[in-house]
């Protein structure tokens, strides 16, 4: 069982979503369940003005859990419901892997103390060993400074929840550049911690093909250099370099991975330069 979590609006579902795809085109039956997008937005994410939709892997198989379409049969708590819904939809499937989409929507009951989580944990590990499933469950960090290193503390609600977990990363936004994104390990347990503040994963989110939304992997950084907003001097460095880098040959995907931007503020740099 990992955990995903990063703040609001960072982009735990785009990264999800390819995780899952990923996996699904590797032969893996794999089952999302989504309590976030409706069917809607969903497709907005992965087509082009909802035309030149993206195919995804028929291996992955999309699903929702919307406790107003549905009745609760007596003698059930929401969370049973949820549950023995959640089990079936795993068997109908043939799902080995499980993405949860996010933790938050699992129980009727707030899940930030332990009181209400650690039921929801035990209910869930379970599963996962009865049925030898892989799960990537994604959750929501608190409100943290800018400037400052995310952390296993960043989880929102108990930290048992990470107990229970086998791995948990994380995801930060860049101060550099609105559309980057890094990726940091916050616990391995079965694995060598590779991707620490001092080596995290750089990625941009942008539209592949113009109909897949999603992380583009761009090099290896350093957290610290995604905390503090680039001087006036900064600025105007990169850019000098951003045409110097150009004038050399260099593609503009190529300088942003050097200059470690988006392609979106390089050809902001050479236009505004």
């Amino acid at each position: 069982m990992t955990i995903l979590c990063a703040d609001t609006g960072i982009g735990k579902s785009i990264f999800a979503v390819q995780i899952a795809e990923e996996i699904a085109r590797s032969g893996h039956k794999v089952l999302y369940l989504d309590l976030e997008l409706s069917d809607k937005q969903f497709e907005g994410r992965y087509s082009e003005n909802y035309t030149n939709h993206y195919k995804f892997s028929d291996n992955l198989i999309r699903v929702d859990f919307d406790p107003d379409n549905y009745t609760i049969p007596d003698g059930y708590t929401y969370d049973d419901y949820f549950i023995k819904s959640l089990e079936e939809a795993i068997q109908e499937a043939g799902a080995d892997v499980v993405v949860i989409d996010n933790m938050t929507a699992l129980s009727f009951a707030d899940t930030d103390g332990a009181k209400n989580a650690k039921p929801l944990m035990d209910r869930l590990n379970r599963l996962k060993k009865e049925r030898n499933l892989t799960m990537l469950v994604l959750e929501h960090t608190r409100k943290t400074e800018a400037g400052r290193p995310i952390s296993l503390n960043d989880l929102q609600g108990s930290k048992m929840k990470a107990n229970f977990a086998d791995a948990v990363f994380m995801i930060g936004r860049s101060t550099r550049d609105k559309n980057l994104r890094y990726v940091k390990q916050v616990k391995c347990r079965s694995a060598e911690q590779e991707y620490d503040a001092n080596n995290v994963l750089l990625y941009e989110v942008c539209k592949k093909n113009g109909n897949f939304l999603s992380f583009e992997f761009h090099n290896y950084s350093k957290e610290s250099d995604h905390l503090q907003l680039l001087s006036d001097d900064d600025t105007a460095a990169r850019k000098a370099r951003a045409r110097e880098l150009k004038a050399g040959g260099m593609s503009n995907v190529a300088i942003a991975k050097e200059l470690g931007v988006s392609e979106g503020t390089v050809r902001y740099y050479l236009k505004n330069g």
